[in-house]
């Protein structure tokens, strides 16, 4: 019975230890995809582009997105959040495939329109950017 005890509280010493050391080296910032994150995010848009500029904010690395339509045109203005900056700065090549989706999908809710993204890092400074002609079958991005 001692063994078993002793094998029980190695196992429970080992996970202990463990949840520290990861609390240790743990960011100290909360997930840029948190539910805070998300919640923050702040939307400016027509009626018609509204579920678009929702699809952006869920991804929950923005703090501002504002969607404005003239003439054949759609142009969105995205700002991220501090955790969306510091996504960004990680992980900018797997988001802006993510960001190329989005611009895509926006576009199918702007019927026959041009529709263009600027990405905004949390200083308001321009680091990315996609656009689809109505033309286009797919949207291309770049960053900056």
């Amino acid at each position: 019975m001692s063994r078993t005890y002793s094998a029980w509280a190695l196992v429970l010493a080992g996970i202990a230890a463990l949840a520290i050391l990861g609390q240790r080296f743990a960011p100290s910032q909360q997930a840029a995809n948190s539910a805070e994150s998300r919640q923050a995010c702040q939307v400016e848009s027509p009626d018609e582009l509204r579920a678009a500029a929702r699809q952006w904010c869920a991804i929950g690395l923005f703090s501002r997105v504002t969607i404005s339509t003239k003439d054949d045109d759609v142009i969105a203005v995205l700002q991220f959040s501090q955790n969306g900056g510091q996504a960004w700065q990680m992980q900018s090549a797997g988001l802006i495939g993510e960001f190329r989706t989005n611009t895509d999908r926006m576009a199918s809710d702007a019927k026959s329109k041009n529709v263009s993204v600027d990405v905004h890092d949390p200083a308001d400074k321009r680091i990315a950017a996609c656009a689809r002609l109505s033309t286009d079958a797919a949207a291309a991005c770049e960053v900056k």
